[in-house]
C-alpha cells in the first residue's frame, strides 16, 4: 500500500490538489492508496512504525515539512523507507538531490544530518541554518499574508536590506576564532540550494562530511542590493572581499546582538549564539 502523508499548507495551501493527482496516478498503476494529513498525526514516529514494512510512506510537502519530520523521528531506529513527492514551495532539499523521479526515496539522505544548538535546544537541519538578515527575510516571508512565491521572497528581501542593521560576530571554525565587523549574516550550508532555488553555497556537497560557512560582511547596503540577485546563479561568492566561505565540521557563531535565526527556512527570534556540528 502507498500511504500519502501530506502537509495541507504546502504549495501555499494547494497541496491537496497535488495529493489527488498523485493518488489518481498511483491507483491507475494498481496500487492501494490511503491519504492522511500530517496535522492529524499525533506522533510521526508512532505513525511510521505502525505501517507495514512493505508499504510506502510518501511525504507530500516542502523543506519545512521535511525539517519537522526528521526532527520528529530523530534518535529512533526507523526501518520504514520514506519517500517524498515534489510538492513543496521551495523543495531545495529535493533539488539538491538532482533526482528527476516524481517520488524519491530520501532514507539514505536523512540518516546523517548536521546539528545546530540554539538556546539549549539541538535540532537537525537538511539544507542550511543561519543568523542575520537572511533569517530576517525568512521571518518576513513566513509571517506575510502573501503567498510564498519567488516574487514575495524577493520583495521581502529588499525590505529587509533597507532596514536591517549589520552586527559584529565572532565565528569559530574547528577551534579557530575570527572576529568580524558589519556582518549581515552567517550561514552554514549542507546543500547548494536554499531560499527556493538560490545557490547560496555553490560548492556544497550533501553527502560529504563537511559544511560550508558563508560570512557576508563589510558590504555597503547599496552593493548588497546589486549582489543579491547573483545568488540565484551562485556568482556572489566571487565577491571575496565581502563574501567569505570556510569549510569545516564544527562551528560556533557569537552574534553581537539578538537576531533572527533560520533552519531550513523556519525562523526563530532572540538568538545570539548558534553551535553547529557535522
Amino acid at each position: 500500500m502507498d500511504i500519502i502523508l501530506y502537509n495541507p499548507l504546502s504549495r501555499n495551501g494547494k497541496s491537496k490538489e497535488t495529493v489527488n493527482q498523485l493518488k489518481e496516478k498511483l491507483v491507475s498503476l494498481g496500487n492501494d492508496v490511503s491519504v492522511q494529513s500530517i496535522f492529524e498525526v499525533v506522533s510521526i514516529k508512532s505513525f511510521i512504525e505502525s505501517v507495514n514494512i512493505e508499504d510506502r510512506v510518501i511525504i507530500v510537502g516542502g523543506d519545512g515539512t521535511l525539517h519537522h519530520l526528521v526532527n520528529s523521528i530523530r534518535g529512533y531506529d526507523i526501518k520504514q523507507p520514506l519517500y517524498v513527492s515534489k510538492a513543496g514551495t521551495g523543495n531545495d532539499f529535493i533539488r539538491s538531490l538532482n533526482n528527476k523521479e516524481d517520488i524519491i526515496d530520501i532514507t539514505p539522505y536523512i540518516k546523517d544530518l548536521p546539528k545546530v544548538l540554539v538556546n539549549n535546544k539541538e535540532s537537525l537541519f537538511l539544507n542550511g541554518t543561519g543568523i542575520g538578515v537572511d533569517a530576517y527575510v525568512c521571518h518576513l516571508v513566513n509571517t506575510s499574508p502573501k503567498k510564498k512565491t519567488a516574487f514575495n521572497y524577493f520583495k521581502n528581501a529588499l525590505k529587509a536590506f533597507l532596514t536591517y542593521k549589520p552586527s559584529t560576530a565572532v565565528v569559530t571554525v574547528d577551534g579557530v576564532s575570527t572576529a568580524y565587523k558589519k556582518v549581515w549574516f552567517v550561514l552554514a550550508a549542507n546543500s547548494i540550494y536554499m531560499g527556493g532555488g538560490m545557490k547560496f553555497s555553490p560548492k556544497s556537497v550533501r553527502d560529504d562530511d563537511l559544511l560550508e560557512m558563508l560570512i557576508i560582511h563589510r558590504i555597503p547596503r547599496l552593493l548588497l542590493f546589486l549582489i543579491f540577485p547573483t545568488i540565484y546563479f551562485g556568482w556572489h561568492v566571487k565577491f571575496r572581499r565581502y563574501v567569505k566561505v570556510v569549510q569545516g565540521k564544527s562551528f560556533k557563531v557569537e552574534y553581537g546582538r539578538s537576531a533572527y535565526l533560520q533552519m531550513d527556512g523556519e525562523s526563530l527570534d532572540d538568538v545570539t549564539i548558534m553551535e553547529i556540528t557535522r
